[in-house]
């Protein structure tokens, strides 16, 4: 039943508002990380996956400088349907948006967009953020070119 309201949320994307770009900042923290041995293992088969090396791994950070009028919860999806959890928002906060291996993502072995979308008291859509990474690694927030990675 979640699985599907989920379904649904995503389809009604496409008519909710983008945030305003006053109201929000990003900031990417890269870091390197070795990948975990389940993960070389799972993929195994391909040679730049099963590496020990330190690989970038990539951590967006959306810092909140103002919410619109009924903005009470935030939730993260990606297209894989998969959520980052639903929370509260305060002013001043900083959301992380968990993007993984960089190298996945351009891949598209895991997600490669994610929807911070912004929830009324009833939990309604009322403004979202996507976050789009292109396979050669350029980096979109709501639609607007913001690098490369």
């Amino acid at each position: 039943m979640k699985l599907f309201a989920l379904a649904l949320l995503v389809i009604s994307m496409q008519d909710i508002a983008f945030k305003e770009k006053e109201h929000f900042e990003v900031k990417l923290d890269y870091q390197f990380k070795i990948r975990p041995v389940q993960e070389r293992v799972w993929a195994a088969s391909e040679k730049s996956r099963s590496t020990e090396s330190l690989l970038p791994y990539l951590v967006v950070n959306i810092n909140m400088l103002q919410f619109s009028e009924g903005e009470v919860r935030v939730r993260i999806i990606n297209n894989k349907s998969t959520s980052q959890g639903s929370k509260k928002i305060y002013e001043g906060m900083a959301i992380p948006v968990v993007v993984g291996f960089t190298d996945d993502a351009k891949d598209r072995v895991t997600a490669h967009e994610y929807q911070v979308i912004f929830l009324d008291e009833k939990k309604s859509p009322l403004s979202r953020i996507v976050i789009f990474i292109e396979d050669d690694g350029t980096f979109y927030v709501n639609g607007e070119k913001r690098g490369r990675l």
